[in-house]
């Protein structure tokens, strides 16, 4: 069976930029999936036209496939609940988008029973604390 993964900003960043986890993206024993948050942040570093392009790129193709994930509304209450939960025992920094947008990459993954592939282990470590999510690191 193929095991569902969602890539972690920085998995696409070490991919885009350095050619990094190969492992990870080459074969045909996974399916990937895009979520929101991780589109928005490779945007939001994204430079020059050249970027650009391959951004509309990646984002459509996901689209087609219909593999860009947006949170239905249980997930969307969960995602509150889970920053409500981490931010009051003083696991997340209600400043800090990051944090909020990993809450939101390991619950839109765990909607889908998605495992998350990254590099960040601790912070996700910190959200499993939480609420429980299939995640690993990409070594």
């Amino acid at each position: 069976m193929q095991e569902k993964v969602v890539f972690d900003t920085n998995i696409y960043i070490g991919i885009f930029n350095h050619g990094l986890y190969q492992h990870e993206i080459s074969g045909l024993n996974k399916v990937m999936y895009m979520v929101h948050p991780v589109l928005h942040e490779l945007w939001i570093g994204a430079k020059g036209n050249a970027e650009i392009k391959h951004l509309i790129r990646l984002g459509s193709t996901f689209v087609k496939l219909g593999r860009l994930i947006q949170p239905d509304p249980s997930t969307q209450i969960l995602i509150g609940r889970v920053c409500h939960k981490l931010r009051f025992s003083g696991k997340l920094d209600p400043k800090n988008p990051r944090d909020y947008n990993d809450v939101c990459i390991a619950l839109l993954a765990r909607q889908i029973g998605a495992t998350v592939i990254t590099r960040n282990v601790d912070d996700f470590k910190r959200i499993n604390e939480a609420i429980d999510f299939n995640f690993r690191d990409a070594s």
